[in-house]
């Protein structure tokens, strides 16, 4: 293992001038594994030979990340965002999040994407690299895009804004959860009667306030604002936006209350899913 320089999330040729990993095997093995950690020593990401490349994401210095069905990955300002990586991986100097497992010299250039698919913050992380039986580590400095950086943009607002989005990301599949269950509730039952009409007829009240409705210029409904929500702040990166924190703050509240609602409808979901 050679220490890492300095990598920059950017989406400007992020194989040049992203993070960095070289490698050296002196001999054949079957596999090689790579993990990153964040300084708290949580695993952000894996990767292992004979996989894929990882798509790169959109963003205006970063990635913003695999994006949910329905957000544009390729997001606003692209054009301050000069050479970029494209959608299937490959970019100038090479693809990225592959692992390579060749006798000699060996390279892995990180896309800076946690796991979840969002653009991961800079920090100070640690790779640690598994070929056969050995095992090694080092640290992999990350830092902001310098442009974004000259426009005091800060790696606390990319850290704020990674955590806001993580946040979102997972409201936006709780949502999409609760609207599969009612619409599996919905195809179920057929022609009820009886408690079963009950059920489906208070269900309904609940899945009108989750759903648009399916008329022109139908009244939004808590999933169609969730996630318009998550596509305002995951196309580029930015501070997010005290509008956008405390929008966040209150579609969870009411999501939660319409949750409950649904479960005592319906029973928990766990219960359901069985």
């Amino acid at each position: 293992m050679f220490q890492p320089r300095v990598g920059y999330r950017t989406a400007t040729a992020p194989a040049l001038l992203g993070p960095q990993v070289d490698y050296y095997l002196a001999s054949k093995v079957d596999s090689v594994h790579i993990e990153i950690l964040d300084p708290t020593g949580k695993v952000v990401n894996t990767y292992k030979s004979g996989a894929s490349a990882a798509p790169a994401g959109g963003g205006r210095g970063g990635r913003g990340g695999g994006a949910p069905a329905g957000v544009d990955p390729d997001g606003a300002d692209s054009e301050m965002m000069g050479p970029r990586a494209g959608r299937g991986g490959a970019s100038v100097g090479g693809p990225l999040n592959v692992v390579t497992t060749n006798v000699g010299f060996n390279r892995f250039t990180w896309g800076v994407t946690n796991s979840n698919g969002l653009g991961a913050p800079p920090a100070n992380y640690t790779v640690r690299v598994t070929a056969g039986p050995s095992t090694k580590t080092v640290t992999l400095p990350v830092r902001i895009d310098p442009r974004l950086a000259a426009e005091g943009l800060t790696a606390a607002d990319l850290k704020e804004q990674f955590d806001h989005n993580t946040r979102v990301r997972e409201l936006v599949s709780e949502v999409n959860a609760a609207v599969a269950r009612t619409r599996a509730v919905e195809t179920r039952m057929k022609n009820p009667t009886g408690a079963a009409l009950d059920t489906l007829t208070k269900m309904r009240v609940v899945s009108e306030q989750l759903l648009t409705a399916p008329v022109r210029y139908g009244k939004p409904g808590l999933q169609a604002h969730i996630t318009y929500l998550n596509s305002m702040t995951s196309r580029v990166d930015q501070k997010v936006g005290r509008d956008a924190l405390q929008r966040y703050t209150v579609l969870r509240s009411e999501f939660d209350v319409l949750k409950k609602q649904l479960d005592s409808i319906l029973g928990p979901a766990t219960k359901v899913m069985n």
